[in-house]
């Protein structure tokens, strides 16, 4: 389906998220703020989230349990899967890799992952998550703990807990990465990478939030304002670029016109000249330019750089 700009609204964008942060900083049931979640339960952490905070849960023993469950009745209403931990999803992916191919996917001693499963992993990794986002069209937060490793110089950096070449891919589709930790006595939550930790922000969520605390009786709702938020921000985007591609239109035109007329390489140094007179917008001039130049080419016409005008190849 082609769309025009002004029809690229972006109300039901979908999102892919990662939280990571420390064991018991409250990763889980942020995550489970987000719109109408359901939670896939790979680490059996469920019931450390407080039971007023539960949502529909797969509990699962196997990765081909999760294939099977996602395609149930009950997600088409879900808005959004959440992957808790996506550490623990990696594990259940090496399991699935050697049962469903043991002789390229297993090492000689039949226990461990080969190579070759890895990558096998590493595929069905990014299938899944293009799945979940694309064909079901659903938000994706994937939850990581934190690994505390050391830079050079012995300072602390905190990356995602993940074996495996998993942890090289899950940052590229996604549209936020937060850091989840205690400062003082706030839970914040950062999109803004720093030397210490990794993070990723877009469509204007940057930077640190407090994460407030919620009873039983509070909205848990943090991530489905900020996935609002992103929305928002994304059409005030959009709104700002209407008139710029108005303008880029009716150049566009003029430019054209300009161009089909040439005959003569008189008519092609003229162009030039009102080429560089109408009011251009977005990619525009380049275009433009590019134009005028594959039709001097057409006809034959060189350009003098020096004068600033063409004339008909000898």
């Amino acid at each position: 389906m082609i769309k025009q700009p002004n029809e690229l609204t972006f109300n039901d964008k979908k999102f892919s998220m990662i939280l990571y942060g420390a064991p018991g900083v409250g990763k889980t049931t942020l995550a489970l703020s987000a719109p109408n979640p359901i939670l896939i339960d790979f680490d059996r952490g469920v019931s450390r989230v407080k039971a007023y905070h539960r949502t529909l849960t797969i509990v699962c023993s196997t990765y081909e349990e999760v294939l099977s469950d996602i395609e149930a009745p009950e997600i088409k209403d879900c808005e959004t899967i959440v992957i808790d931990t996506g550490g623990s999803f990696v594990s259940f992916l090496q399991a699935w890799a050697m049962r469903i191919n043991p002789a390229v996917n297993r090492q000689k001693d039949g226990k461990t992952i080969s190579q070759k499963g890895f990558g096998a992993v590493k595929q069905e990794f990014q299938r899944f998550t293009n799945y979940v986002r694309d064909t079901l069209d659903k938000n994706v937060i994937y939850v990581f703990h934190s690994d505390e490793q050391k830079d050079k110089d012995g300072n602390p950096q905190y990356r995602i807990l993940c074996e495996g070449a998993a942890k090289n891919i899950v940052w590229q589709p996604c549209d936020f990465g937060g850091y989840v930790q205690m400062v003082g006595n706030n839970r914040v939550v950062t999109f803004s990478p720093t030397q210490e930790f990794f993070a990723k922000g877009c469509y204007g969520i940057e930077g640190q939030m407090v994460v407030s605390t919620i009873g039983p009786t509070d909205k848990n709702n943090f991530i489905t304002n900020l996935f609002a938020m992103a929305r928002e921000n994304i059409a005030k985007d959009a709104e700002a670029f209407v008139p710029l591609k108005e303008q880029y239109d009716k150049t566009m035109a003029e430019a054209t016109a300009t161009i089909d007329a040439i005959e003569t390489a008189e008519d092609a140094t003229h162009a030039i000249f009102v080429l560089s007179q109408l009011e251009h917008a977005l990619t525009s001039k380049r275009e433009a330019s590019a134009m005028l130049k594959a039709k001097a080419d057409e006809l034959g016409f060189v350009l003098d750089k020096e004068k600033m005008m063409y004339r008909e190849a000898e």
